[in-house]
């Protein structure tokens, strides 16, 4: 393998840093799903919220970046846009169908959050991701650490 394409172990191990972003952001967002939704919608939740929404903010660039920089690693052009490079790994077969569906759904959720400001947001679209769409973060991860296991088998 060239420097240009391929797997390199620096884009392996941006990779496994980014895995750890999503499992840090994952296990920092855990921590808010107990909270009822009029605990997180409140006057004096201001601050939480947006940890929330950063949270998801990182969490989701860490996502694209693993997307990109697989993409890259193939030789590939890196698309213009985050959800094609979720379409990218779909048609590498590194996740399946559902997942990259849920995956783009997210990359939107997360252009919302970061061009969004003030009480745009809605807090219970947040809310409600908070409590049903982390599950996607952890199949991405365990997508993304077998796709890891096979390249640097090979």
């Amino acid at each position: 393998m060239s420097d240009d394409e391929g797997l390199s172990a620096e884009r392996a191990t941006r990779i496994a840093d980014a895995i750890e972003a999503i499992e840090q952001n994952v296990s920092g967002l855990e921590r808010y799903r107990d909270l009822s939704r009029s605990e997180y919608r409140s006057d004096e939740s201001t601050e939480r919220r947006e940890a929330v929404e950063r949270k998801f903010e990182k969490l989701i660039a860490a996502t694209v970046d693993i997307a990109e920089t697989i993409i890259a690693a193939d030789g590939a052009s890196v698309p213009g846009r985050r959800k094609d490079a979720i379409t990218g790994l779909e048609r590498r077969g590194v996740i399946d169908e559902a997942l990259a569906r849920r995956l783009r759904e997210a990359v939107g959720f997360r252009d919302v959050l970061a061009h969004t400001y003030g009480p745009v947001i809605n807090d219970d679209i947040v809310y409600d991701a908070l409590q049903e769409s982390l599950g996607r973060y952890v199949a991405f991860a365990e997508a993304i650490d077998a796709y890891l296991d096979d390249a640097l088998d090979d």
